[in-house]
């Protein structure tokens, strides 16, 4: 585009190509680097027709053309600009849309924690690296001890309150690498990668205690909450319905032992308000 602005091209009429410039920078270089691309052709054209005596230049054009010229080029350029930032503007919120949708699709809208589906994908990546890895994982189903008799007996908002206030302890008791998420209802499922059936034991006492010291007021009425909780192993070569039915039982298990403890266990474990294991 400069040399036709140089040479005139044929009868002159070379500088009219450069119209086509704006929206080609734009287009390749984006908004920020394609108008810098455009200032520089800007200044280098004036510089080729408005230096003394049209010395740079191998023809001559009428002050009046060179204006033009420069003028409706710079207009072009400014609707090209403008044209490119809406685009991209528009682009970046659709991408920031998308991203937020995948995510919400991912999430349980009132804990924030994982949903079923989520959960899900992670047990089948986790999975697959234990068929690489040959290592162990841990499963932790949990659920909230009479959570009926508390939507009954504070109302369904305090149930919403216990399931969120539940939500932030587990984030805040939970491994980087684990995952927490909202199985369905008043139902948690914990994902604890390289973690055996000992270790997990270990995690789920921890539960109970830090429980027990959290105290859920909800519009100054105390709300007692306790879970009981049923742990598996997915082992290379395990199903994950299979692992997940047997954490389904020995949760039945520690509801049919009188809840608030975790199954299995070398001895069955519960846990009073002192915050001490008794044999149950």
């Amino acid at each position: 585009m400069s040399y036709l602005v140089y040479s005139g091209g044929v009868a002159n009429t070379g500088p009219l190509w450069v119209f086509i410039l704006p929206s080609i920078a734009l287009f390749i270089n984006g908004l920020i680097r394609g108008i810098m691309v455009i200032l520089a052709f800007i200044a280098f054209i004036s510089l080729l027709m408005f230096y003394p005596n049209e010395a740079l230049l191998a023809t001559s054009y009428p002050l009046e053309f060179k204006l033009r010229l420069l003028y409706s080029f710079i207009t072009v350029s400014a609707l090209s600009a403008y044209y490119e930032y809406a685009r991209e503007s528009s682009y970046l919120h659709t991408l920031e849309l998308s991203r937020k949708y995948e995510l919400l699709s991912r999430l349980d809208p009132l804990t924030q924690l994982s949903n079923r589906r989520d959960a899900t994908n992670t047990l089948e990546h986790e999975q697959l690296r234990l068929a690489r890895n040959a290592e162990t994982l841990a499963i932790i189903i949990s659920d909230v001890d009479y959570f009926k008799k508390i939507n009954d007996s504070f109302g369904h908002s305090a149930g919403d309150y216990v399931l969120v206030e539940l939500a932030k302890l587990f984030k805040h008791c939970s491994r980087g690498q684990d995952t927490v998420a909202r199985w369905g209802g008043e139902e948690f499922l914990f994902i604890l990668p390289q973690t055996n059936l000992s270790h997990a034991q270990d995690f789920a006492a921890k539960l109970h205690q830090a429980l027990e010291q959290q105290h859920m007021c909800y519009q100054e009425q105390v709300i007692e909450v306790t879970l009981s909780m049923g742990i598996s192993e997915l082992k290379p070569g395990q199903s994950i319905q299979e692992a997940i039915s047997i954490a389904d039982k020995y949760l039945y298990q520690a509801k049919q032992a009188g809840r608030n403890q975790t199954f299995p266990q070398i001895s069955a474990v519960k846990y009073d308000a002192a915050d001490k294991a008794v044999t149950g």
